[in-house]
């Protein structure tokens, strides 16, 4: 009975094991739409924080882009378009959205890929392709 009872729940541990490893992988998806939802709220240091060492300076230029800007993003979806492991493109649709003086501008997500490159363990963007 003993041994039935390890025979069930041992390929049930096991299981989770291995899917609680995989929700922990590095996603460059969610790396870029978090930077995504760091620009449109104009957060600097979040940018920063999810910027490749070479991508920082345009980071901080892409965050006072829309500081005076009511920004959002509508629709965002986003995609690996390709993943060597250690650089992806990510494809994104949506839009984001800005408002200044009660007219609405649209910059569209999919005129340009995000690059991604792993850099200690971590998904970074790095610009654009």
């Amino acid at each position: 009975m003993k041994i039935k009872i390890v025979l069930f729940i041992l390929p049930v541990m096991i299981s989770s094991m291995l899917t609680a490893c995989q929700g922990k992988q590095p996603s460059a998806v969610v790396a870029a739409q978090n930077y995504l939802q760091a620009r449109v709220a104009s957060n600097v240091d979040g940018m920063i924080g999810l910027a490749c060492p070479a991508w920082e300076a345009p980071a901080r230029i892409e965050a006072s882009t829309f500081e005076a800007l009511q920004a959002r993003l509508e629709g965002m979806e986003c995609s690996e378009a390709s993943n060597d492991g250690s650089t992806a493109l990510v494809a994104c649709k949506g839009k984001i959205v800005t408002t200044y003086n009660g007219e609405n501008k649209e910059w569209n997500l999919a005129d340009r890929q995000f690059k991604l490159v792993l850099e200690d363990g971590e998904w970074r963007m790095c610009g654009y392709e």
